[in-house]
Formats: C-alpha cells, structure tokens, sequence
C-alpha cells in the first residue's frame, strides 16, 4: 500500500526533472543558434575605402592619360552589370561606376570601364565581363587567365583575364581584372569561394572591376592589341592618386 501512494509522487519528480532538463537543453540550442548567427552574419570591414567618403571616380582618373586624350563615345561600351536578356539592371551592384573612350594621335581608340562596390555577397558582387559580353550579344571566342602587363609602384602583380569577343558589329580584345576583398579572381568558382569562406567569418569584402578593350578588324590581332591595352592600363594606374590605387589593386 505504501509503494502504491508513493510511485506517483516518485514519477511526478522524475518528470519534473526532466521538464527541467528538457528546457535547459532547449535554452541552450537556442543560445548557440544564436551566438552561431551572430558569428556568420556578414559584417562590413573597414577595407581600402574605410567607412568615410568614396573618393570620386569621375574626378580622380584624369582626362589624358599618357597618349590617350578622353574624347565623346561614338560606340556604346558593354554595360558593367546587365541581365540576362542584357538589359542595365535597374540595381546595380556598385557604388561607383565609369564609363570612357580615350584615344591617341593615330586615332586609335581605348574603351575604359571601371567598377567599384564597397560589400559583395553571394547575391550582389561584381559582374564577370564575359557574362555581361554574352548577355548583350557577343560570342566570346577566347577567355583565359593571364598575368597582365599592368604594374604600379607597391602593388602586387595583377591577375586577371584576356578575352576575345565578337558582334554582329565588331570584335573586341579585353583585358580586365577583379579585385575581390584580399585576392584577384579569374573565375566564378573562386569569387563564390572566396566569397564564402568571408561570409562564414562574418566579414563583407570590397570589390573592383577594370575592363579596358580595343576594337579589332580580327580575332587573330587580339594578341598584338594585348601589350597597348596593357600599357594604357599601366599609365592609368600611375596617374591614380594613392588612394583611389589602393581601391582598384592589391
């Protein structure tokens, strides 16, 4: 009879120790969950920009630069962020874009494009040419990694990418490089990858884009174009202040 009255008393504190456990266990997870989404939500890094003023691109890349004067654009340049259907996106990925033709005596023309975005994700970053080549109608002929001819006093040597591409309406020898947080990406594969080892840090990275093409009358004068487009990218380089420079390369 005494066992009888007493079992119920005895279940009722086992359970009540594992009510109590349970919610320990449930507190817990949920502190972790927390902490673990604190850790991996992206937070910004001061970066080559800082938290201050951008400086402007419009005004910091001089209008002659070494034999290249800025003249009007005839030709309209590729877009530095399209769709799919190769429309400009209504949001566009950067803070700050710039779009010019320079040309020489002989009248030889350069198209200069520049980009730059102060956060990149997996969803928003930097837009790879040949997509956006592709996009607006070009077939790309060639696409590979190269160590280009651009160098600058105190910056790293440039990796980046020639590319053939070709129109209805002319074909194109680009060179350009992307500039991803610490690191220069020649492929899609390593800006996700980049991209992702940053976000699981907690860390947003800054990004850059220079693209600078010439037109030729054939894809096979592409190679002989490559030293001149790299040369211009050179004196450009070394016309930049400091720190628009230091947005730009390594």
């Amino acid at each position: 009879m005494s066992a009888a009255l007493t079992t119920p008393t005895a279940s009722a504190g086992a359970r009540a120790g594992l009510s109590w456990r349970s919610s320990l266990a449930v507190f817990l997870l949920m502190l972790l969950a927390a902490v673990a989404a604190w850790q991996l939500t992206p937070r910004a890094l001061p970066g080559a920009a800082g938290a201050g003023p951008l400086p402007q691109l419009e005004l910091a890349v001089p209008p002659v630069i070494g034999e290249w004067r800025l003249v009007p654009s005839l030709r309209e340049q590729v877009d530095l962020a399209v769709d799919r259907d190769g429309e400009r996106l209504i949001s566009q990925p950067y803070d700050q874009t710039l779009l010019r033709t320079y040309q020489n005596v002989r009248g030889e023309q350069i198209l200069l494009a520049v980009a730059y975005t102060r956060q990149q994700s997996q969803e928003v970053k930097v837009h790879r040419p040949e997509v956006c080549y592709t996009a607006v109608g070009f077939e790309v002929l060639s696409l590979d990694p190269a160590r280009l001819g651009v160098a600058a006093a105190g910056t790293q040597p440039v990796d980046g990418m020639r590319m053939v591409a070709r129109s209805m309406h002319h074909t194109e020898a680009v060179s350009y490089w992307i500039r991803m947080g610490g690191i220069y990406s020649q492929n899609a594969f390593d800006t996700r990858l980049h991209l992702l080892a940053e976000g699981l840090q907690g860390r947003l990275r800054d990004g850059a884009l220079v693209r600078a093409s010439r037109i030729v009358a054939d894809p096979r004068e592409a190679a002989a174009a490559y030293p001149q487009i790299e040369h211009f990218l050179s004196e450009f380089t070394a016309a930049l202040t400091p720190e628009v420079r230091a947005l730009l390369l390594l």
